[in-house]
């Protein structure tokens, strides 16, 4: 507000207005009293003469306001509007001075007061329509409700303070009055948004004139006025009054004032009402009685507040006597908040509207009420609240709500000393719903399995969506029975067929399950090993519900501790390579090496790829390891006095990366490794988990001469479908084939299969985990191309001295 007041007006203009407001103040208070001790006609006469007073220097102070208030751009004043300002000035003030100075009580100068406040409000108001100006004023229905109640009360003040007394009662009544209006204007200045507001072409310069003319004239006859009342104060305390003041007030313009007044009360946006002390309504708006659910035709003025309120409680169905008992409980607490110093209540109904009612003591036990209809932005503070504690697709609790009823549910069953399950669950091969039939296909299932989890849950369950097709679920229980029946219902609800169009989709899910207080007291730690049990469960084959168990917690810590050291080894490059040789069936000569990733970890001993390997696919080394291998691999076998071809293994995160491709080139650039002496061995399984790209990375990868190999081929997915779909140059025949080649006919069949396979497809066919002489003459007799094994040769450092030794 003050940088409003300093930067938005001319202080000169605001100072010349002050000074015509304090004038006028102190004349209205002195015509006042004087008026009240004269008798007869003269107290009339006196009446007038106050009104045109104060009417004139209130209505002279807002238009000098105005006139420095600098919005931007000039504006001018509609004459007709502008006359009837000065006259509502007038005549609302001098109605409110006729009550005071005709009363008889303090009471009647308190509503006195608030009259001639109402007609600060409304000169102002009506002068504010008067201003010419392109576009619309903005107004802030709170701040000009605000100025209206600030305009009543202090008048009210103003009127009591000065009324009787000596001078300083009085100088003390004209210093609230000048507060009355200065504080209506600039609060209402302030609730004007002229951001919408261009000047009216033509017009500013000269209305800005002539009503800096009106202004000066008017400033000298509130002076004129306000010695003029000293003066005849004077002579009338000698009893020498020789002149009299001819009535000037019309009713029936004073009527159509009023009517105007009427309309902006009707027009607020909410209910306005004041009450005497005894709860009695002395004035309301029209919108108070809709707020009330009663008819605009009710005549509600002399009634009590408890009365109002039960005839509204019965328009809204509520019978008699309940209505009378609740509507004197409502009462009570309105007339306690505005025995003390005001304040404010949230009313709920039972409909579901809420009403905020305000209340502001206007003097001598009468408030003013202001009542407000909330519901609207209670409800968009309820919708708020609640999508910041739900999950947008499924409707299910987010992980922020997830945390915070866990939390509770913690505190309870540290309190009752019963248990609580923690319960992490995973939807299983989501991803290939995602890929196969996009997106949308995945959120249905979500909100598919979302309504079959809510609709099985009792009181105290609850299951959060924390993210993708992870959920997370809480319950307290007291037997292991009450949990059972809570886990078959999350598996039931997970577990079946979801219709996606005319498809139908199978989803599944897994469930690991952590206790309090057996598997962690806090919430960080059952939610860890509640994963750690998730993750078991995925891992088996026959259970999709795992309980923690402190061994895998152990594991957990073991895993963690070999990445830690995996990293370690990729920055002080603590791994090494070996080589097991490969050669032909029928020859025996050397085709190339298998090159073999070694690790000896620091305190632990050598460990082997298989059980490395998993755990830096899953920390992220796998790539910086791949990286490794091959170029230091690509570098000694460039500087051998053989041109022997390496076979380098690739993974299957490698294999999703488009980088790889680039990788390869670099690598053979730097080392100057001819692109016929590399093989990359890939797994089938690393092909499958996105098919499209990895095909797209080998068939770039080959065409820069490189050789690829389908590794441990007749396993797991193996498929004729794969060798069509992209030339392999290589077939790799898996190792456990071996052990049963020399006496079992299934296994010399299937391997007899896969080598007219790669016959067929004139693809060479390499047997790996050869170790019997037998072993060799088996395949040599059924036409395998290549071989590699314990028998031809152990993996080890290659020695061109003709020695080898073993890794």
């Amino acid at each position: 507000m003050l940088d409003f007041f300093f930067t938005g007006h001319d202080f000169r203009l605001v100072l010349l207005a002050a000074v015509v407001c304090l004038v006028s103040s102190y004349a209205c208070i002195s015509l006042m009293r004087h008026a009240k001790r004269a008798t007869g006609k003269m107290k009339v006469v006196w009446n007038v003469v106050s009104a045109l007073s104060v009417g004139i220097g209130i209505w002279a102070t807002h238009f000098v306001a105005v006139l420095a208030f600098q919005p931007g751009f000039h504006f001018g004043f509609d004459m007709g509007l502008t006359t009837l300002s000065l006259a509502i000035s007038v005549l609302l003030c001098g109605g409110g001075i006729a009550m005071a100075v005709h009363g008889t009580n303090r009471f009647d100068r308190i509503l006195g007061g608030a009259t001639i406040g109402v007609g600060i409000s409304v000169m102002h108001y009506t002068g504010m329509a008067a201003l010419l100006l392109e576009g619309e004023i903005a107004w802030q229905s709170g701040a000009v409700t605000v100025s209206i109640l600030a305009g009543i009360v202090l008048a009210s003040a103003a009127v009591v303070v000065g009324f009787d007394g000596n001078a300083r009662r009085s100088l003390a009544g004209a210093g609230l009055l000048t507060a009355a209006i200065c504080a209506m204007h600039f609060t209402a200045m302030a609730a004007a948004d002229f951001s919408a507001c261009t000047a009216l072409a033509g017009a500013s310069e000269m209305n800005s004139g002539l009503l800096s003319l009106v202004i000066a004239l008017t400033s000298l006859m509130v002076l004129a006025a306000a010695f003029g009342s000293l003066l005849l104060d004077e002579v009338d305390r000698r009893h020498t009054m020789r002149e009299a003041v001819r009535q000037a007030a019309d009713a029936q313009r004073l009527a159509e004032v009023n009517d105007r007044l009427s309309l902006a009360l009707t027009h607020m946006g909410q209910g306005l009402a004041l009450f005497d002390s005894e709860g009695t309504l002395l004035l309301h708006n029209t919108r108070l009685l809709e707020l009330l659910d009663l008819p605009k035709s009710t005549n509600a003025v002399g009634e009590r507040l408890d009365a109002l309120l039960c005839r509204s409680l019965e328009a809204r169905g509520m019978d008699a006597v309940a209505a009378k008992a609740k509507a004197e409980e409502i009462a009570a607490s309105y007339a306690l908040m505005s025995e003390q110093v005001g304040g404010d209540i949230v009313q709920q109904l039972s409909d579901g509207r809420a009403y905020r009612v305000r209340s502001n003591k206007a003097g001598r036990g009468a408030w003013i009420a202001t009542v407000e209809d909330i519901s609207a932005s209670r409800r968009d503070a309820a919708a708020i609240a609640h999508m910041a504690h739900h999950d947008s697709l499924t409707g299910l609790p987010n992980r922020a709500r997830y945390n915070q009823v866990l939390d509770g549910a913690l505190e309870a069953a540290l309190a009752s000393g019963d248990k609580l399950a923690v319960v992490a669950l995973d939807l299983d091969r989501f991803k290939d719903i995602n890929d196969s039939f996009g997106h949308a296909a995945g959120d249905q299932v979500l909100r598919a399995l979302a309504d079959q989890i809510n609709g099985g849950l009792k009181d105290g369950e609850m299951v959060a969506r924390l993210g993708g097709d992870e959920f997370a679920a809480v319950k307290p229980f007291t037997t292991m029975a009450a949990l059972r029946d809570f886990l078959d219902r999350l598996d039931q609800a997970v577990n079946g067929r979801v219709r996606y169009g005319e498809s139908m989709l199978m989803v599944g899910g897994s469930i690991g399950v952590a206790i309090y207080p057996d598997d962690g007291r806090d919430r960080s730690k059952l939610l860890n090993n509640a994963d750690l049990a998730l993750y078991r469960a995925k891992a088996e084959l026959d259970q999709r519900i795992c309980y923690y168990e402190q061994e895998m917690d152990e594991a957990a810590r073991e895993r963690r501790a070999v990445a830690k050291d995996l990293w370690t080894a990729i920055e002080t490059e603590g791994f090494h390579l070996a080589y097991q040789v490969q050669k032909s069936v029928t020859t025996g000569r050397t085709t190339g090496y298998e090159v073999l990733l070694r690790w000896n970890r620091p305190g632990h001993g050598p460990m082997s790829p298989a059980d490395f390997i998993p755990i830096a696919e899953e920390c992220g080394a796998i790539g910086a390891i791949g990286a490794w291998v091959l170029s230091a691999a690509c570098r000694e076998a460039a500087a051998w006095p053989e041109p022997h071809k390496i076979a380098v293994n690739v993974s299957g995160l490698q294999l999703a990366q488009f980088e790889l491709v680039d990788m390869v080139k670099h690598v053979l650039d730097q080392t100057g490794l001819a692109p016929h002496r590399l093989e990359l061995e890939v797994t089938e399984t690393a092909i499958i988990a996105d098919r499209k790209r990895a095909l797209a990375v080998l068939s770039n990868i080959k065409a820069l001469g490189v050789s690829i190999a389908i590794d441990d081929f007749g396993t797991g997915y193996s498929s004729l479908d794969t060798l069509r779909s992209f030339p392999f140059d290589k077939i790799k025949l898996d190792r456990s084939f071996m052990p049963e080649v020399e006496h079992d006919e299934q296994a010399k069949a299937i391997i007899r299969a896969i080598l007219a396979l790669g016959k067929s497809l004139s693809v060479p066919v390499l047997a790996e985990g050869v170790e019997t002489s037998a072993q060799l003459d088996v395949l040599r007799a059924e036409g395998c191309t290549e071989a590699q094994g314990f028998l031809l040769g152990r993996p080890g450092v290659i020695d061109w001295d003709g020695m080898r030794r073993s890794a």
